[in-house]
């Protein structure tokens, strides 16, 4: 296989030559680590910051040059001497020149050796690439960028949608609409996977019901990481309905879901075979992948020397599966019919050596339902299986307890029963240099030290943050909370009171209803009274998409605006439209306080406020998903208890809301000193930066990842494994080894 366009054939971590300023940019513009690399997005900030900032999008920004363009920017000084710093740091990065990375200083083995793939149905890497919804998709490209950062062998496996995710149009009666962009690839820094020696595209065959449809396969470079995007808009060989199994991420109904998740985990399965990549583990990030465990075992039957039937097979299979469950809302999780099984899975159940009832009982949660259950296929046939909380991994654990003491030795046709009897969790974080602003950057950079980046999980690194001078600290609170301002302004023209100094409060999520985006609503006269305090002003920034199914979601939109454009708000509440990662990073950049407030125990963990603790906000939350774990008075605020023995009402969240704000926030906020600085607050905050910080980083959270699962059965480098004993050929090690 190649990579067209002439792309190079270099391996993960090389880096071709770049003779002239004209490779070396195009280099840096196709390895997406611009994405969170200041040296090389500032290449493309320097060539034109106003074009930067609309496209964020270095592949389209460079098309848009012409001859004469690129020709006078490459006789600039000023440009080649930025060039020529990021180019070398890109290459000194992925070559390891200088540092050896935590992978290789702790396990000195050959990468190869433990691949791991990581399967999503989203990842949200940049705005110009739309196949994210929310915070699933963002945490799965924080998990990889992190992985290269950390030098683990890992690939992503997900799919290319030619529609995305749709842009929210939000209307003059304040109701969402969706519109459907097109994702170009020859406008994306993506790569087509063709033939060796050819521009025509490698393809895959996969089976659908009674017929084999063909997937074409996009390559993303993520660092160190490839991500690999499969795509079935080919239409010269599938029919147009089999095109559009891929045009919308979540679109269409539940017979198109499963069309996608067929493609996610069967040709993904296959795509990872046909390149010539045997992952040590599979990760399934949520159930939408599961359909890979029965791919795998297809496979373990296949190329076995001797037979081995379908329980066989599931053992060895299940003993390199992790699941990663994301959700405590039953309605989160995928359910097929018995009937979609039965018309997309017969293929599958003759070459598992299965009857259709058999297959179905995979997924079957219990004998009376009638609903193949995904996540209960990716729990019965994982080895181990994860929360992305502590609280979510005890609501998880009541949730599926009925699956969990349920052991192999209970079926002899080895149907799939997880082999431990508890869920563990490992707790959800961010990649810090992906969401922290210049000003905190450059703060980091002189009291942190340089190494701050790329040791984001360093509790003694993060400690330092004690000693930033205060008014360094509240000058760039100050420049960045303008910044978010003067968008607001921008973009939401009822704005129009909204102030550079005032306290400044963000929420922005999917809007589901259990989130509750419209608590702070719940009492008019209150939040009116806060509103027009003119000596402690208070303003609101609120963002979010609803499901395009989801009614009470667009009510609950239809709500805020309603009340933004009333002469209740004062002009001092704005609802963003279109809420996308740029948007996002605006937001947690600016915001003084982030507020969060799920309806407990329902948020399985949440990770926009853990964006904003870098950023020197602070949050105020219930204490649900990582907020339970991480709430310390000396960090921020808590709205409710802790007490799981029962849900709190929107009403009494709504009072704590409220109490917490009157009595706590606004006038913390407003206490200052001699020379104008909140001394209090800003203790607060380097609290908040100092502890949770690296705590709730991605590089603490793939690390975790690594050494309880990915890794697990490898020693520290001090051991004697060597490639002999860890070969990469899982099922040639499963079989010999009569595992």
């Amino acid at each position: 296989m190649s990579f067209s366009e002439n792309q190079d054939n270099e391996t993960t971590n090389s880096l071709p030559t770049a003779p002239n300023a004209n490779d070396s940019v195009n280099v840096l513009a196709w390895n997406m680590r611009w994405t969170w690399n200041r040296k090389v997005k500032r290449v493309f900030e320097s060539i034109d910051e106003e074009l930067w900032n609309r496209y964020e999008n270095p592949v389209a920004l460079l098309q848009s040059l012409n001859e004469a363009q690129r020709s006078s920017l490459f006789k600039q000084t000023e440009f080649l001497e930025i060039l020529h710093k990021a180019y070398e740091d890109q290459v000194e990065y992925l070559h390891n020149r200088k540092h050896e990375t935590w992978f290789q200083k702790r396990y000195g083995i050959a990468e190869r050796n433990v691949l791991t793939a990581y399967f999503s149905a989203e990842f949200g890497i940049a705005k110009c690439l739309s196949i994210y919804s929310g915070g699933l998709g963002v945490l799965s490209s924080d998990h990889l960028k992190s992985a290269s950062d950390l030098g683990i062998p890992l690939v992503g496996v997900g799919l290319f949608y030619k529609h995305g995710y749709f842009s929210q149009l939000i209307g003059s009666d304040g109701w969402q609409n969706e519109v459907y962009p097109e994702n170009d690839p020859h406008e994306l820094p993506v790569k087509l996977i063709s033939k060796e020696g050819s521009s025509d595209p490698f393809i895959i065959s996969i089976p659908l019901a009674e017929r084999i449809i063909c997937a074409k396969a996009w390559m993303v470079r993520i660092g160190r990481s490839e991500l690999y995007l499969l795509d079935t808009d080919l239409p010269d060989r599938n029919s147009n309905e089999d095109c559009m199994i891929t045009s919308e991420l979540y679109g269409g109904d539940m017979e198109n879901r499963i069309k996608q998740e067929i493609v996610l985990g069967f040709g993904g399965a296959l795509l990872l075979r046909e390149l010539g990549l045997d992952p040590y583990v599979i990760h399934m990030n949520e159930g939408h992948s599961a359909f890979v465990i029965l791919a795998r075992i297809a496979e373990v039957i296949e190329e076995g020397r001797t037979k081995i039937d379908f329980a066989r097979a599931t053992q060895i299979v299940r003993k390199r599966n992790l699941f990663t469950t994301h959700t405590p809302v039953p309605a989160g999780i995928d359910c097929f019919s018995r009937e979609l099984i039965g018309k997309y899975l017969g293929w599958a159940a003759k070459k598992l050596g299965l009857s259709m009832d058999e297959i179905f009982a995979l997924g079957q949660e219990n004998v009376e339902s009638n609903l193949f259950n995904m996540a209960v296929l990716a729990i019965r046939n994982s080895a181990s299986v994860n929360a992305v909380s502590r609280l979510h991994g005890e609501v998880a654990g009541r949730n599926w307890h009925h699956l969990l003491y349920q052991h192999e030795g209970n079926d002899e046709r080895g149907l799939g029963h997880l082999n431990n009897s508890s869920i563990d969790h490992v707790t959800n974080g961010v990649h810090v240099p992906s969401w922290v602003s210049d000003s905190m950057s450059d703060i980091y950079s002189d009291y942190l030290g340089p190494s701050w980046e790329s040791e984001t999980d360093e509790e003694d690194v993060w400690a330092n943050a004690s000693n930033i001078p205060d008014d360094v600290l509240w000058e760039a609170r100050c420049r960045e909370r303008a910044k978010l301002v003067d968008f607001t302004r921008e973009n939401f023209p009822s704005a129009y009171r909204f102030s550079p100094d005032a306290l400044t409060i963000g929420f922005a999520r999917r809007v589901a209803t259990y989130k509750r985006a419209t608590l702070f609503l719940q009492s008019g006269q209150r939040l009116s009274q806060l509103l027009k305090d003119t000596s402690r002003p208070v303003q609101f920034v609120l963002a979010g998409k609803a499901h395009p199914k989801d009614y009470e979601g667009k009510k609950m939109i239809q709500e805020i605006v309603d009340f933004c454009n009333s002469e209740l708000s004062d002009g001092k509440v704005a609802f963003i439209e279109n809420y996308d990662l740029s948007i996002a990073r605006r937001m947690v950049q600016g915001v003084d306080l982030w507020l969060n407030n799920p309806r407990r125990p329902m948020e399985a963990s949440g990770t926009s406020g853990m964006k904003v603790i870098s950023n020197g906000g602070l949050n105020l939350s219930v204490l649900d998903g990582w907020w339970d774990e991480a709430y310390d008075p000396a960090c921020g605020w808590a709205i409710g208890s802790s007490d799981t023995t029962s849900q709190s009402s929107d009403a009494s969240d709504a009072d704590s809301l409220y109490e917490n704000l009157e009595n706590q926030v606004i006038p913390e906020f407003y206490d200052r000193n001699e020379s104008g600085i909140p001394s209090g607050w800003l203790r607060k905050v380097k609290n908040s930066i100092s502890f949770l910080t690296p705590t709730f980083s991605t590089n603490r959270m793939v690390k975790e990842y690594a050494t309880k699962y990915y890794f697990k059965d490898v020693h520290p480098v001090a051991s004697k494994l060597n490639h002999g004993e860890l070969g990469t050929n899982l099922l040639e090690k499963a079989i010999d080894s009569d595992l």
